[in-house]
């Protein structure tokens, strides 16, 4: 079972918060790239090209990439729900074959996910801990 984060955005610092989503969007972006139709023949390239084996790790991944975020942020129902269509509609425009490799390649599941994480986070105000920081340096100051 997934161990969900009940830290909330608003506990964050802003600077936490970027070093948490800097990791998730490095994670987003490899994810995308490798079960996209590359140039380069590797193992990914191989397993795309085994019609439903492909279509279902890409999927699994994505999964597995939505309990991360699960794991680093608590977070509303309603933004939880976009994933999980994400999710669907990756699963269902990948399966069919030869689109299904330019599909996920212009629709980017985790890359979307991510995206619509960062606005999200970045959109919560932060704890108050950064002003009462600023406000005591400030106070040193003058």
């Amino acid at each position: 079972m997934t161990t969900r984060s009940i830290r909330d955005p608003a506990s964050y610092t802003a600077s936490e918060k970027k070093e948490t989503l800097r990791g998730l969007h490095r994670q987003a972006r490899r994810l995308d790239k490798k079960w996209s139709l590359s140039c380069k023949p590797d193992e990914y390239f191989l397993l795309n090209m085994i019609p439903i084996l492909g279509d279902s790790m890409s999927t699994i991944l994505a999964i597995k990439y939505l309990r991360e975020i699960h794991r680093s942020f608590a977070l509303p129902p309603e933004i939880e729900n976009k994933f999980v269509k994400n999710v669907i509609i990756h699963a269902g425009g990948s399966i069919v074959p030869l689109v299904g490799w330019l599909f996920r390649r212009v629709f980017g599941v985790n890359m979307r996910n991510y995206r619509i994480l960062e606005k999200y986070v970045m959109s919560v105000d932060s704890d108050s801990r950064e002003s009462i920081e600023a406000d005591s340096v400030t106070g040193l100051i003058n």
